[in-house]
């Protein structure tokens, strides 16, 4: 299959460009290659390539600058996916678009399915549900995958964030009331790959299985990393006094994972582990 996509310069494009070309011919774009805010440039490159997929990778992201960066943040992840997804449906193209956690509220303590209804509490969030919409509304051939706490190889996260200040020597005070499915890009890629050869249609829950509050998680990251004698607090959310509101509980529950009949992403401790090997395998190469 011949399949393009946007946002192949961040942490999780860059992986599933790599993983898809082992199986399927794929051409990944940047932000300076693929504008996906400019209609033109987006109708350019889907009527010369005549793709089979686009997976939509490229987003804006940055959760507490989109609550004041409003306009830009509706003009990427709202206007921007609408063109693209109504020029998808014109030419009969099927659109894999990346959402997030963040579109629920938070406030179901046990989780959300994919039956859930979205509540979004911040701007974020509101804009990647829009994205949704206009999917939904505008390509009738697509995938929604909602996922949460990205981490990767490239580009800035929270576990690179957590190594960069153990290696400051520390504290570190971490927010200990949000729960969520901390979920490693590589494998959420492979997850990707296996969607779309079952030309899956409809929303898809895609984390890793398990979940953990940024608290509990930084602490397996210093204890993967060996950072043994670093001080590491627990805080508050409301500590913190960021702008964007964030979800108390945005864990993930793939309900359509299992009817398709696919084993479950592995547990968040899983794909830690499987980040720190690779990321071992890298440095010695």
């Amino acid at each position: 299959m011949n399949i393009l996509v946007t946002g192949a310069g961040g942490q999780l494009g860059r992986d599933v460009v790599r993983v898809l070309r082992a199986q399927h011919e794929v051409k990944g774009y940047n932000r300076a290659q693929w504008d996906v805010t400019d209609e033109a440039v987006t109708w350019k490159i889907l009527t010369s390539t005549r793709p089979d997929i686009v997976v939509h990778c490229a987003a804006y992201t940055d959760v507490d600058r989109s609550q004041t960066d409003t306009v830009e943040a509706h003009r990427v992840n709202g206007r921007a996916t609408r063109q693209l997804a109504s020029a998808c449906g014109i030419l009969g193209a099927r659109l894999v678009y990346i959402s997030t956690d963040y579109v629920f509220d938070g406030t179901k303590k046990d989780g959300y399915t994919e039956m859930d209804r979205p509540r979004p509490i911040n701007v974020y969030g509101r804009t990647k549900r829009l994205g949704e919409r206009w999917v939904q509304r505008c390509c009738p051939r697509h995938m929604i995958l909602r996922t949460s706490w990205l981490y990767g190889m490239h580009g800035r996260n929270f576990v690179s964030a957590i190594l960069s200040k153990a290696k400051e020597g520390g504290p570190l005070h971490v927010v200990n009331d949000q729960r969520g499915c901390p979920t490693y890009t590589r494998h959420l890629a492979q997850m990707i790959e296996r969607l779309i050869r079952l030309q899956a249609q409809g929303i898809f829950h895609t984390a890793h299985t398990g979940s953990c509050t940024w608290y509990q998680l930084a602490a397996a990251i210093l204890q993967h990393a060996g950072y043994t004698d670093i001080n590491l607090h627990p805080i508050s959310t409301a500590s913190l006094g960021r702008p964007a509101p964030r979800p108390a509980v945005s864990v993930l529950h793939s309900e359509r994972i299992l009817k398709l009949g696919l084993p479950l992403m592995p547990h968040w401790r899983e794909g830690l582990a499987a980040y720190f090997r690779d990321r071992k395998e890298g440095e010695e190469a």
